[in-house]
């Protein structure tokens, strides 16, 4: 059986949902829809808030390959709120205050949403909706791939791409906390400040100067150990020329343009830069067997729990902290996901659902 409230059947919500692909102000439109009850290791949330993500955007323009969905769908990845309904498996989640990856990756953008419990952690009473729901993916990706995948220690340095974003902010002051000398990219003299209010020891401006160059010049010829790459193509070949011996080149998204996710890339740089190039897909899982025969390997459940309470512990200390660079009201959702869009925002945009319609 599930939760108390699993077997009442579906609850109606308040969603924004992709009535067809295209630009988010011409393709979203705010629908009632049905939110079922949750299958097995899936909960329900009555949504307190959730945040808007450039991946989101992909997805509503058809550009996600991996993802596509045909319209209608109702959008967002994420969400927080309390579970009031939980499938076999995820009983115990009954009643708390979470954060997780929605079912299908879709469905946050409501007043209720189902959740992947693999993916779900916990805020304790101290760390408010608004602060939990804009840690989460850039503190847990963060994580993943400084600490997981790029062997992150003290005294390395670390370039930030895009370092006053919703996913860079996070990263760098991640770095800082692990003892990394960071330098970070944005594109304006204000986000290149609001990095260095961050933490970073170095920033630039990359749309007024080169950041190879730069990184050359700060590092005295050495380079980075770690690049934290989110951006993507001609980015991401400039970025090779700034790898150290050794280096961690971590590819961890293609915010340029999400088509080159399927397109390859050249291994040759890597060679003769003797530098690794690392792969890096946030995920949980209940089981990663069922995927590494396919090819993929994932964080399990575990590590998610193990990782959260670090991130957790490390806020309460105040190494790290929440940014939020606005919190919109629900109807402004289409017309901010353009301002992302446009690299008009810095740090997380948080959005506070709305009261749920009712329960059938």
């Amino acid at each position: 059986m599930g939760g108390s409230l699993a077997e009442t059947g579906s609850v109606s919500a308040t969603a924004w949902v992709a009535a067809r692909l295209g630009a988010p102000t011409d393709a979203l439109e705010i629908r009632a829809v049905d939110v079922g009850p949750p299958g097995p290791r899936q909960v329900r949330v009555a949504t307190e808030t959730f945040c808007l993500d450039f991946n989101d955007i992909d997805t509503i323009r058809g550009r996600y390959g991996i993802m596509k969905l045909e319209p209608p769908f109702a959008v967002g990845m994420v969400a927080a709120g309390v579970v009031d309904a939980a499938g076999p498996g995820a009983e115990a989640l009954l009643g708390r205050r979470v954060v997780g990856v929605t079912v299908g990756v879709q469905g946050g953008y409501a007043s209720a949403a189902l959740l992947d419990a693999a993916t779900v952690q916990t805020l304790p009473s101290w760390l408010s909706f608004v602060d939990g729901v804009a840690m989460y993916f850039p503190y847990l990706l963060g994580w993943l791939a400084l600490r997981e995948r790029g062997r992150v220690k003290a005294g390395d340095i670390v370039l930030v791409h895009a370092g006053a974003g919703g996913i860079g902010s996070g990263v760098v002051q991640l770095a800082k906390a692990f003892g990394a000398i960071v330098i970070a990219t944005a594109g304006s003299d204000e986000k290149i400040d609001f990095c260095r209010q961050l933490g970073a020891d170095y920033a630039i401006n990359y749309r007024k100067n080169d950041f190879v160059g730069y990184v050359d010049d700060v590092t005295n010829g050495h380079g980075v150990d770690i690049a934290f790459d989110s951006i993507g193509g001609q980015v991401t070949t400039d970025t090779f020329r700034t790898m150290a011996f050794n280096g961690r080149h971590l590819i961890v998204g293609f915010a340029a343009d999400i088509t080159l996710e399927e397109r390859p890339v050249s291994v040759q740089p890597s060679i003769y830069g003797n530098f690794d190039l690392v792969g890096i897909c946030f995920s949980f899982v209940d089981d990663p067997r069922l995927t590494r025969s396919l090819g993929m390997n994932f964080l399990t459940g575990a590590d998610g729990l193990r990782i959260w309470g670090n991130i957790v512990q490390m806020t309460k200390r105040a190494q790290i902290r929440p940014v939020v660079g606005r919190e919109i009201e629900f109807n402004d959702v289409p017309s901010m996901l353009e301002a992302i869009e446009r690299r008009e925002t810095m740090g997380r945009t948080v959005v506070r659902a709305p009261q749920r319609l009712e329960s059938h």
